[in-house]
């Protein structure tokens, strides 16, 4: 078999295309269903396949743990026909290993910037370096794919305890000063789906009442940015 690609993010969910040999496809009597496992040091995946053509299938990544080299091995399943003095529910078919290849699991630039977000929450010039993207004419469609990545990157991210978006405990009484926050960076790039993260973490409620140095809340940062669908979502 061949793998593509041979690496994918920590947070996977990349499709994985395994190209059969002209051997395994002979081999295959049509009554067969294929599995992906994904052997690290620590953890073990398994991941089923769709067959996208005679000799192709297709697999969603699974998240890891760690950066490394794992061994993926491509097995087959084959039903077993119990016969007539079994019972059924005890044959449970014939796995088997066709092939195995090596796979990377390895920390991309959305996981690189996860980790720098979650380290700037709270600090009044903690996002001065992520506006420079402001600068930038990024278009919508890699602003959609940084949106879907970033988000899976925050999710897989294991969280200091006692985290918040506000960096510290607050409270009704607290007195807020204007500063950036990490939802106002995901309103300036109309990043719905690490919105929708955010949201659901500590300081979230404060966050969204609170203006930046220029008076805008994340609302109204949407809504200068002419992203309609973030900015209701903001207001709710």
């Amino acid at each position: 078999m061949k793998l593509h690609p041979q690496q994918a993010p920590l947070y996977g969910r990349c499709i994985v295309t395994v190209q059969l040999t002209e051997e395994e496809v002979a081999a295959d009597d049509g009554d067969v269903d294929y599995f992906l496992s994904f052997v690290g040091s620590t953890q073990r995946h398994l991941t089923s396949t769709l067959r996208s053509s005679h000799d192709t299938l297709e697999a969603l990544c699974p998240a890891h743990d760690c950066c490394e080299v794992v061994l993926v091995t491509l097995c087959s399943f084959s039903p077993a026909l119990p016969k007539a003095h079994e019972d059924r529910r005890s044959c449970l078919g014939h796995v088997h290993p066709l092939a195995e290849h090596r796979f990377s699991f390895v920390q991309d630039l959305a996981f690189d910037m996860a980790q720098f977000l979650v380290s700037t929450a709270g600090r009044s010039d903690g996002l001065e370096g992520a506006l420079l993207l402001n600068e930038c004419g990024i278009p919508l469609e890699e602003c959609e794919r940084l949106d879907e990545s970033l988000a899976l990157a925050l999710q897989h991210l294991v969280l200091p305890p006692e985290w918040s978006l506000m960096g510290r405990k607050v409270n009704e009484n607290t007195d807020l000063h204007p500063q950036e926050t990490l939802l106002h960076f995901a309103a300036r790039r109309g990043l719905c789906q690490v919105t929708r993260f955010l949201l659901q973490q500590s300081g979230a409620r404060e966050a969204l009442r609170l203006a930046n140095r220029e008076g805008h809340t994340p609302s109204a940062v949407a809504a200068l940015g002419g992203h309609r669908r973030l900015q209701r979502l903001l207001h709710k």
